[in-house]
C-alpha cells in the first residue's frame, strides 16, 4: 500500500501506476527500509520532483535491458541524491 500511495499521491505521477514502476519502487523499499520506515515522509515527498513517466520512457528506450531493473536504478540514483544529500552535507 505504501508504494501505491507514494506513486499515486506524488505530483504529476498519478497515471504512473504501471507494473514496472510499482515493482521498481517496491524493490527500493525492500532494499532501503531506512528510507521507507524511518523517513517515510521524505521518501514520499522525493517523488513530487521525480518524473516517473519520463524515467520509464528512458528505461524502455534502453531495452533489451529489463525495464523494471533499469527504472529501479534511475529512481534509486535520484533518491540517493535527494535523501542522502543531508547526510553527505553533514559529513
Amino acid at each position: 500500500m505504501f508504494v501505491l500511495k507514494t506513486i499515486k499521491q506524488s505530483r504529476g505521477n498519478i497515471d504512473e501506476l504501471r507494473s514496472e514502476t510499482i515493482g521498481a519502487v517496491s524493490d527500493i523499499v525492500l532494499q532501503r527500509p531506512d528510507w521507507s520506515e524511518d523517513r517515510a515522509g521524505d521518501f514520499m515527498a522525493a517523488f513530487d520532483d521525480m518524473p516517473l513517466g519520463a524515467m520509464r520512457e528512458q528505461a524502455v528506450a534502453l531495452r533489451p535491458w529489463p525495464v523494471r531493473a533499469t527504472l529501479r536504478t534511475l529512481i534509486y540514483l535520484e533518491l540517493l541524491r535527494t535523501l542522502d544529500r543531508p547526510m553527505q552535507d553533514a559529513a
